[in-house]
């Protein structure tokens, strides 16, 4: 009776459109927990189901559906499936219950009992009583779904109904026009055809299949789900090209098809015959080669679109791999013979004669036309296989030389060798070398060998550069060039990218070529190219210009190998130590090291090598610039040569575990220590030149693992003595390292009460070592906000309302004060940073916005003039710090004193104020509607004056670039009245003396002089 009255209550709903959810739960929970049965569940449905009405009908059948849907697998006795697959069966030639009877057959599918012959009766009633595309998407795509799980769960059945499979599955699909189904029925073909042999019936499924080629379809904007163009062309063209039944109907179609005018049309049949190549047989193919071959010469000579001209010559090279006297196989599970259709090596005709024919008579002519589309296609055939390569290369490569000996015409000459760097470039991608490539040996290296009538000018570059090329490939060519011929070809090209041109694409050319070698010969590039490099930098006389070249080609040979990269930074190491450089140099050396380590650190597995960059870099510079600094009064620029070393030690050390980074610190602290805690005194400053090397102690130090120990007796202490030295050192350099190193100690101590003991420690020592409040005083505390602002500890914000507490007051290092807010929230290069392990939390700049900007507006509201201005300074280094989302939550309260940064900031803070002013114009523009023409725009157009100290470079372009803003966010007669004026400013700006405040000016006042003229 529950069961009766739940199903009654359930069809009830069904006519009011209600929500069964709740019921069909009942349902379902009844029969699972054993209350009720399925058959009672059917009895109680039995006057829906055989009622003579089709609505009644229908919704019995849907009820059972969903139940089915909805039940465990073991809440459906094995003895009654049966039972209900003849009732579904039944039930397929009732129209109105086709829907529900597919929702419920599906169910079925995926349970245990469900053996092969339901599927096979199933499936019969399907295809004789169901016209699937009668059907709304809904039900067919029910029915598709119902052909997945038995493809997917009973194959055999698949396999037994044969030709009456793959008839019923093209019935189906014969008029199916919804991209959803249709790419489900494409990913069913291949499936079906794996199973099923189909040579009966391969022309039906074909001309279902094949008439919706070429397809197109419009993906729907903001639906994630929705069915891509690209996916729906993947699924039709694999299912096209999965059986090589269909290769007889499908390649003269397609070939027809390549002459199409729209671009993704003609894409989509070249990608499909290169795709046939897999499963067709190559006798297809080799019918319809001319037309095929004269269509791609069409699309590679003509075609401005480098995409089909891409798709073009793959397709090419595709075909031809199939067709040569190498491919004699036979497709697997076909039975089929995919015999060599050039069986007969006397006869005079061969398939390459397509390419060939064409490409001789260009290359014979007087006139050489189309040079590099004759000789893509020669690669791309060529490069099909060793035997077409050899082919190719036996016809062309003698015709060549023959005429680069006969002609004297460099342009021909050029042209010429482009074709010949095309052929050999084949031959190295199937790494087989042509017969006559030995036999012609001597001439192919008179050919590339520099020649010195021929002047280095750019007028003549293009020449240079294809030789250069051709060099390249003659060393990559298998088993061709001897030790010493390789030898003189690489110190080729490396003199190319060492020697000054006139035209820099050659030496840069010549570097990409060098770069490209080092990943195949490395060992050549190590003793061949690079002693030339080094040997070019050890030159007495050379100018910056050329220094900067050499080390930025070494540095992109080392990182593009690994077993280049220890040869090259160890040359550089060498050089620099061994004091063989100009001092100007040391430093862009030290610098190209650091960016190559930088480069290779952050590539996968890169940090592996970081232990060997500490000995073998690492540890020399820093040995070197230690007694430079020792023995030299700073002619070799210490302190910058640090800063860099500096830079290079942290991209290293910061990678090592927490063991080697302890045993690296002891050595460390045994060199500095008593540097670092030894108070300098003016008098005594010129006397400690080891001072300068404090940054390399600082960099280590803060580059720490949190888990790595100093080597100290007491952590307190040393923070102590730091903080002591700090505030009565004279040596910034020293109190710049002592507050680098509190500051990173105390972020990365996690517990809570020893980082407050650090911290008061440090302060405590710094008050008892100067009674008075001194400059680093103001640092120390600086540097502690910035530890503890992000690792959101409370106590950075007491540093904080110090500080400002001290910029409101007006009193002495009030402006360092200020400033100090851009290293509470900037970057820097070790201290407190994430590359060094810092404890930086997601919100820590949200949270320090919230708090500190409230308390800005505040004290300025209440403010003297000049703290007023100090107030602006760190309103601008805490906006040019802020994520752009946190800066628009309340960025109207802030636009005010931005403005009021403009008028009284200059350099940098001035031109981070109008960069956020241009943020929100384009975020938000209605936010500061009511302050542009009054405000705004005029002090835009102040800021343009080049004559005023206060508008540097940097100011007047970020007021070029806010102003073209305007055009764009604003409607005219909202800025109508300034529009004079500000053409005013730009017409004046366009004569800045700057050429890039020039450009951006003139982009601006293009934008200003049409806007309002529509």
């Amino acid at each position: 009776m529950v069961v009766q009255r739940l199903v009654d209550a359930y069809i009830i709903g069904l006519g009011d459109n209600s929500d069964n959810t709740e019921l069909l739960g009942k349902l379902i929970d009844c029969i699972t927990s054993g209350d009720a049965s399925l058959l009672e569940l059917v009895q109680a449905l039995g006057s829906y189901l055989a009622s003579e009405e089709a609505s009644r009908r229908s919704k019995g059948v849907h009820v059972l559906s969903e139940v089915l849907k909805g039940l465990p697998e073991t809440a459906i006795p094995a003895q009654a499936i049966s039972r209900l697959v003849q009732f579904f069966c039944a039930r397929l030639s009732d129209a109105t219950c086709v829907p529900y009877v597919l929702t419920a057959i599906n169910a079925l599918v995926r349970l245990p009992a469900f053996n092969n012959q339901y599927s096979i009766d199933v499936l019969n009633a399907l295809f004789k009583e169901v016209h699937v595309q009668s059907f709304q998407y809904s039900t067919r795509s029910t029915a598709y779904q119902l052909l997945e799980l038995v493809i997917e769960n009973h194959p055999e059945s698949a396999k037994q109904m044969g030709d009456d499979f793959v008839l019923g599955f093209a019935q189906m699909l014969d008029g199916e026009k919804d991209p959803r189904s249709l790419s489900v029925a494409f990913q069913l073909v291949p499936k079906i055809v794996a199973l099923v042999d189909i040579k009966n019936n391969a022309e039906d499924i074909f001309d279902v299949i094949f008439c919706y080629f070429p397809i197109t379809f419009k993906n729907r904007d903001g639906d994630p789900s929705a069915i891509s163009a690209e996916s729906l062309k993947a699924a039709l063209r694999s299912a096209i090209t999965c059986s090589p039944y269909f290769g007889e109907m499908a390649v003269k179609p397609l070939v027809s098809k390549t002459s199409a005018t729209a671009t993704s049309a003609k894409i989509d049949a070249l990608e499909t015959l290169a795709a046939g190549t897999r499963t067709f047989i190559p006798d297809v193919y080799l019918k319809e080669l001319e037309s095929l071959v004269e269509q791609i010469r069409e699309d590679v000579f003509m075609s401005s679109e480098e995409s089909v001209v891409n798709a073009a010559l793959e397709t090419l090279e595709a075909v031809y791999s199939i067709i040569n006297p190498e491919s004699t196989a036979s497709t697997p599970g076909t039975g089929m013979d995919v015999s060599d259709p050039i069986t007969d090596t006397n006869d005079s005709s061969s398939p390459l004669d397509y390419v060939l024919k064409e490409a001789v008579f260009q290359l014979t002519a007087d006139e050489i036309k189309n040079s590099e589309q004759i000789g893509r296609i020669l690669r791309a055939a060529a490069r099909s296989s060793p035997y077409n390569c050899s082919v190719i290369s036996d016809a062309v490569i003698p015709i060549v030389i023959e005429r680069l000996d006969s002609t004297e015409v460099l342009t021909v000459r050029r042209e010429l060798m482009d074709v010949l760097n095309h052929v050999l470039s084949a031959s190295c991608d199937v790494d087989r070398k042509a017969e006559c490539l030995e036999a012609d040996k001597i001439n192919l290296l008179n050919i590339y060998r520099p020649d010195s009538s021929v002047p280095l000018d750019k007028e003549y570059s293009f020449l240079h550069i294809t030789r250069l090329k051709g060099i390249t490939l003659l060393v990559l060519m298998p088993d061709f060039l001897s030790d010493n011929e390789m030898a003189v070809a690489l110190q080729t090209l490396a003199r190319a990218s060492i020697e000054r041109n006139e035209d820099e694409n050659v030496n840069k050319e010549a570097t990409h070529l060098l770069i490209q070698l080092s990943q195949s010969k490395p060992e050549r590039i190590q003793t061949v190219v690079l002693p030339m490099f080094f040997s070019a930098l050890r030159e007495k006389v050379i100018a910056v210009q050329r220094v900067s070249h050499l080390l930025n080609a070494l540095g992109a040979i080392g990182v593009s190998a690994s077993k280049i990269l220890v040869p090259v930074l160890d040359g550089l190491v060498e050089i620099v130590t061994s004091n063989e450089l100009a001092p100007p140099h040391c430093l862009a050396t030290v610098s190209t090291i650091r960016k190559m380590i930088e480069a290779i650190v952050v590539a996968k597995d890169g940090a592996s090598i970081c232990h060997e960059l500490i000995s073998s870099v690492v540890s020399p510079l820093s040995d070197w610039v230690y007694q430079t600094a020792s023995s030299s009064t700073g002619e070799h620029a210490v302190s910058l040569l640090v800063l860099e070393i500096a830079r290079t030690t942290v991209c290293t050390f910061s990678n090592l575990d927490s063991e080697s980074q302890q045993q690296y610190l002891e050595s460390l602290f045994a060199r500095y220590q008593t540097t670092i805690i030894t108070v300098q005194t003016e008098s005594s400053e010129s006397e400690s030149p080891q001072l300068q090397l404090l940054p390399l102690f600082s960099s280590a130090v803060c580059s720490c693992r949190a888990q790595t120990k100093l080597p100290v007796d007491d952590l307190n202490v040393f923070i102590g003595n730091l903080a002591a030295v700090a505030v009565t050192t004279s040596s910034h350099i020293q109190r710049d390292a002592c507050l680098e190193i509190i500051a990173s100690v105390v972020n990365k101590t996690s517990d809570s009460k020893q980082r407050s003991a650090l911290t008061q420690t440090a302060l405590d020592r710094a008050d008892q070592a100067a009674e008075h409040c001194n400059l680093a005083h103001v640092l120390l505390r600086t540097w502690l906000a910035r530890a503890l602002v992000k690792c959101s500890d409370k106590r950075g914000y007491e540093m904080v309302s110090w500080l400002l507490e001290r910029i409101s007051n007006a009193s002495s290092y009030s402006a360092v004060a200020a400033e100090g807010f851009g290293i509470i929230l900037g970057d820097h290069d070790w201290s407190v940073t994430s590359q060094t392990h810092g404890v930086i939390k997601v919100l820590s700049k949200q949270r320090f916005y919230a708090t500190v900007v409230p308390q800005l507006t505040s004290k300025f509201q209440a403010g003297s003039d000049a703290a007023k201005t100090l107030l602006l300074v760190v309103l601008t280094n805490t906006v040019r710090h802020m994520p752009k989302s946190v800066l628009m939550n309340g960025v109207e309260n802030v636009v005010p004193l931005l403005l009021s940064a403009i008028r009284l900031t200059d350099g940098t803070l001035k031109a981070a104020s109008i960069r956020t002013i241009a943020m929100v114009i384009m975020e938000s523009p209605d936010t500061v509607q009511k302050e542009l023409v009054p405000s705004i725009v005029p002090l835009l157009v102040a800021s343009l004056d080049q004559n005023n100290a206060k508008n540097s470079v940097e100011v007047r372009r970020t007021a070029c670039d806010a102003l073209a803003l305007i055009p764009e966010k604003y409607i005219y007669p909202v800025v109508q009245s300034t529009r004079k004026d500000v053409l005013r400013a730009l017409t004046t700006a366009r004569d800045d003396r700057k050429r890039l405040v020039r450009q951006d000016a003139i982009k601006a006042y293009n934008k200003w002089l049409s806007f309002g003229d529509s």
